[in-house]
């Protein structure tokens, strides 16, 4: 073997073995954001939410990936309601503030989301999501599409990962 391609394997090795600490498992199903929530806070207030902050502990797209999580981070996701989706929106924030404490794993929004580059939207790459620390200032995200079960509290034959991913939130979510 060439001095060339030992060097450009042994790249790769090292490439592939930096990435595999920032990266959860590989991604065959749908659900966008897997996640432990502690606590959920509408803003400006409960009655006529306007925004969430949902902290606890997640597992979000690696961004423009092909069906890649980054590691779990603990921190707070920050949203706004989406246009057009207001009815569909209060209802998942209703529901998250339920399992909020339960220290249950769950998941929820698409994976997938419309490319807007593409004319057609087509759902070419992933949903990127931001988890902010205390003490950042944040920017609301608009809330991800509804994955097609809402929020989503067990695996199915559609989402083989979901129970190794719910694993591994799991244990980076002891304190």
């Amino acid at each position: 073997m060439g001095l060339k391609r030992r060097t450009v394997l042994s790249l790769t090795a090292v490439a592939l073995l930096a990435l595999s600490g920032t990266m959860a498992l590989a991604k065959r199903g749908t659900i966008g954001i897997y996640a432990i929530v502690d606590k959920v806070a509408f803003e400006p207030n409960e009655e006529s939410p306007e925004r969430v902050r949902i902290w606890g502990t997640f597992v979000v797209p690696v961004p423009m990936s092909s069906g890649l999580y980054k590691a779990p981070q603990r921190g707070y996701l920050y949203f706004k309601v989406a246009p057009g989706m207001r009815q569909v929106v209060m209802q998942e924030w209703r529901d998250l503030k339920d399992v909020a404490g339960t220290g249950r794993c769950f998941g929820f929004g698409q994976y997938w989301v419309p490319n807007p580059a593409d004319p057609f939207g087509n759902p070419h790459h992933s949903l990127e999501i931001q988890i902010h620390q205390d003490g950042d200032v944040a920017v609301p995200d608009d809330y991800p599409l509804s994955h097609s079960r809402g929020i989503v509290k067990t695996g199915d034959p559609s989402d083989p990962d979901f129970e190794k991913i719910a694993a591994e939130l799991t244990r980076a979510a002891r304190y």
